[in-house]
């Protein structure tokens, strides 16, 4: 299900998509979702994503698709 932000341009999977890119991962090999919310950050609005391959955090800019954020746990 693709929703749509109010006055953004990525949906909630887009942004997962985006995140999921950077991380060179298909979504079938995430061993589960935890969070994707759009929050505002500093004016902007922001996707925080986490998902679990190990652990992967990350700020998504809702308007322009840019990773802000990248965090992967360093146990994996």
């Amino acid at each position: 299900m693709m929703e749509q932000v109010s006055g953004g341009t990525l949906t909630k999977d887009e942004a997962l998509k985006k995140a999921l890119d950077h991380a060179n991962l298909d979504k079938d090999q995430v061993d589960y979702i935890k969070k994707v919310e759009l929050d505002y950050e500093h004016g902007r609005k922001v996707y925080e994503i986490t998902f679990f391959k190990g652990g992967y955090e990350y700020d998504i800019d809702a308007e322009s698709g840019k990773v802000l954020k990248f965090e992967k746990d360093l146990d994996d």
